[in-house]
């Protein structure tokens, strides 16, 4: 989800309860997890701080708890060069338990969406996603915009927010309703696209993947397949999956399947490959050197 929803959403949830000060921490807390993308700047240089990317270690549960307390560390520092001292360890409690639920409420929107955000790491890097959205939602960016023009204005008052409010718990509930009822008709893992009646069905079949184009009829068409293993044993796959690149392009990736081509194995995500989606763009594929004979 963009930022501007992010922020909305917390101060909408926790200023009746916590107003003035106390409410712009949760705010804080909610936006701060997208200050992220400054981390691919490490991690685009050594893969293995792979999860330190955007949609990383700050959307997970720990990483939350990090974002808030740097929320509360921070705020601290400022008043000690302002010259007010310290504020007291009760309010900064308070103000990372706000931060930190900020944080919660921003991982919450975000697990809505592919390719899914890494709750636990550091614990697991897999990724948790409920699937309803294909990435970033347009519409929901378009509407916090809007709502926020209009409060700037003047124009947004009591009506225009319970408008606002109602509008995002719809459009949410409309494409859980729409996620369950794809599911229900089309075993497998259903991906949607920006047309929420266009889905995507990926569906092992033997040795392969099989991807289909769906709607909300029963009819799933059939748009590729594409081999697991062509000319590579699992067990290689295996030995390197812990090899920095390689867990990369896996966490990246909504699938992935391996091929001997021109003297190595390449292992790729074919969804993202071939172009049938496009998020994330980065690290579709990984080059590793092809197994020696006799290796067991």
């Amino acid at each position: 989800m963009d930022s501007i929803t992010h922020g909305l959403v917390a101060m909408l949830a926790f200023h009746a309860t916590f107003p003035g000060l106390l409410v712009l921490f949760a705010v804080l807390g909610a936006v701060l997890p997208d200050s992220d993308v400054f981390l691919s700047l490490l991690s685009d240089r050594d893969p293995r701080l792979f999860v330190f990317t955007h949609g990383g270690f700050t959307h997970s549960i720990p990483g939350s708890a990090a974002i808030a307390f740097g929320v509360a560390a921070g705020f601290q520092a400022w008043l000690c060069l302002a010259g007010q001292g310290h504020v007291g360890g009760t309010f900064l409690v308070l103000a990372w338990a706000l931060a930190w639920a900020g944080a919660l409420s921003h991982i919450a929107l975000d697990a809505l969406a592919f390719p899914g955000i890494p709750l636990l790491y550091p614990a697991s890097t897999r990724k948790y996603s409920a699937g309803i959205f294909p990435g970033p939602s347009l519409v929901l960016f378009g509407t916090s915009l809007g709502f926020l023009l209009m409060h700037f204005a003047g124009y947004a008052g009591t009506g225009a927010l319970y408008a606002y409010m109602a509008f995002i718990g719809v459009f949410v509930a409309a494409h859980v309703i729409l996620k369950a009822f794809v599911a229900a008709r089309h075993p497998g893992l259903t991906i949607p696209t920006f047309n929420p009646m266009k889905w995507l069905v990926v569906r092992e079949v033997e040795d392969s993947y099989e991807v289909c184009s769906a709607g909300l009829s029963r009819e799933c068409t059939s748009i590729a397949v594409f081999p697991r293993y062509d000319g590579v044993r699992p067990e290689y796959l295996d030995r390197h999956s812990n090899d920095p690149e390689m867990a990369r392009v896996t966490y990246h990736s909504y699938i992935t399947v391996a091929a001997r081509r021109d003297g190595s194995i390449v292992v790729r995500d074919p969804l993202r490959d071939s172009g049938i989606l496009r998020y994330p763009p980065y690290y579709r594929s990984v080059r590793l050197p092809e197994e020696e004979r006799g290796t067991p």
